[in-house]
């Protein structure tokens, strides 16, 4: 529906910390099939690393070596057991070793890098008017966020990992991430996951990986919707996308509505009858001496097959996506 709108609507997505992790790609890639044009800059620091990944990535994904920070200068770079969890902040081990399972993040080696700012980066390189940023840098996220005011005018979405209590010595917090975004009018929307772990020695669940401490999570946010209006046609329908692949059909469906006020179309309406079939549940009569309590109405998918495309847009299968846990 939306490319029957738009056209030739296309993507520009900044992927910071692209090493790939199991479970197979992020559902933003999904943009590249169904939006063609559109394209993927991602960051990754170790240069043989985004050398080996530029052979065989797909059409729109580019992979940069380059280190991004608050601005160009050099700085520590602190190596750990596993290299997804180097970081321009020290390991805070005295904290992480009371956990079970967080040997990955302790300290291998101190050495330095070259960091240059997101701003910078976007121009130098004439990347253009970003739409999405997607980043998980082990505590560095607002760093960059900081190095990227101009660059976030343009963004209409964000997740970025966030942590809750301080994993790395004098990293920011999620309530810092949090309150830096709604100054650039990117409000917090919801956590997609939250993950972390429990003391030693008690191993809850027999599982080292149970989270008793929510320790960090990826966290969605977006434009403010009471700044609509300021958005463009475009970016209302690029952020109802993002919203509809991440599980959030109310805001698509508001983004919609708002671009149909402007070009007196039904795609909101239809999408909304899409996602919202009607309700077979009966309500009870209220007794005469009762008071009627609201009824609370909730979205919920069409009914979808267990190996038929998930509704979010993702391009995976219902039972890979939204069906997991079903």
């Amino acid at each position: 529906m939306v490319r029957r709108a738009s056209g030739s609507l296309a993507f520009n997505i900044i992927e910071v910390g692209a090493r790939p992790v199991d479970g197979g790609p992020e559902p933003f890639y999904s943009v590249l099939d169904w939006f063609p044009g559109s394209r993927i800059h991602a960051f990754e620091v170790e240069r043989d690393l985004c050398e080996q990944l530029n052979r065989t990535a797909r059409p729109g994904v580019v992979y940069h070596p380059v280190a991004l920070g608050r601005a160009e200068e050099k700085r520590p770079f602190y190596q750990t057991a596993h290299p997804m969890c180097a970081s321009l902040y020290r390991p805070n081990e005295r904290l992480i070793e009371r956990y079970h399972n967080m040997e990955v993040a302790m300290l291998r080696s101190v050495g330095s890098i070259s960091t240059v700012s997101l701003d910078y980066f976007v121009r130098e390189n004439g990347i253009g008017p970003v739409d999405f940023i997607k980043i998980d840098v082990q505590g560095a996220e607002l760093e960059i966020f900081e190095g990227g005011t101009s660059t976030l005018r343009d963004v209409v979405a964000v997740i970025s990992e966030v942590e809750f209590i301080p994993c790395y010595q004098q990293q920011p917090l999620f309530g810092d991430v949090c309150a830096f975004l709604t100054r650039q009018e990117i409000g917090f929307h919801k956590f997609l996951t939250l993950a972390g772990r429990a003391l030693r020695p008690t191993m809850v669940d027999n599982n080292p990986n149970t989270a008793t401490q929510h320790m960090w999570a990826d966290a969605m946010f977006l434009r403010d919707t009471l700044q609509a209006e300021r958005l463009s046609s475009d970016q209302l329908l690029k952020m109802a996308v993002l919203a509809l692949m991440y599980g959030s059909p109310d805001v698509a469906v508001f983004c919609c509505m708002e671009y149909d006020r402007r070009h007196v179309t039904g795609l909101g309406r239809e999408l909304n009858t899409l996602l919202s079939p009607p309700s077979t549940v009966q309500t009870p009569k209220a007794r005469p001496d009762a008071t009627q309590a609201p009824i609370s109405t909730a979205w919920s998918h069409p009914k979808v097959g267990r190996n038929d495309q998930c509704p979010c847009g993702s391009g995976k299968k219902y039972k890979k996506c939204h069906g997991a846990h079903a």
